[in-house]
């Protein structure tokens, strides 16, 4: 997976038609691929807070909630690329659901009338799984980073000679 790719975030669904569009998609073409991820950003998070407000106006503080941990998402993943130089795992992306998955499946809750629910469900597994494997990484990221070095002496041995 390229960083592009990760940035991208995309699911399933535009995934399938990245392949059959293969590099003739509008937005591909490699001198604007950069503007790509913050325009889905602005896509997926501006849909999902016209659809609640549409749909079901009590529900705009777990809409709210939602954006927010997919925008931790997202900042989660520039941060991990940027040190760690690793995307998160491909089993994140398959609970995320991609911005295509979560519009789609937010768009279904709506027409069946348990967009309230179906947020503040989403929310929550979604703030939990996120929070988890991202803790995890970055201690393990910290852990390997720290480590003592074996070749190196220790400091605290070299001050008591």
């Amino acid at each position: 997976m390229t960083a592009l790719e990760a940035y991208r975030d995309d699911g399933p669904l535009a995934r399938a038609v990245g392949r059959v569009l293969g590099r003739a998609a509008p937005l591909g073409e490699r001198r604007l691929a950069w503007l790509v991820p913050p325009l889905l950003r602005a896509l997926e998070y501006s849909f999902l807070i016209v659809l609640t407000s549409s749909v079901d106006r009590d529900a705009m503080p777990l809409c709210f909630a939602f954006v927010t941990v997919i925008a931790l998402h997202h900042y989660d993943t520039v941060y991990r690329l940027r040190h760690q130089r690793a995307a998160p795992p491909a089993w994140i992306a398959a609970i995320g659901g991609g911005w295509d998955g979560r519009m789609l499946l937010a768009s279904l809750f709506a027409l069946a009338g348990v967009l309230h629910a179906a947020l503040l469900v989403a929310s929550v597994v979604l703030a939990l799984v996120y929070a988890c494997e991202s803790t995890a990484s970055w201690l393990r990221y910290g852990r390997a980073r720290h480590a003592p070095d074996e070749e190196q002496p220790h400091v605290e041995g070299m001050l008591a000679e």
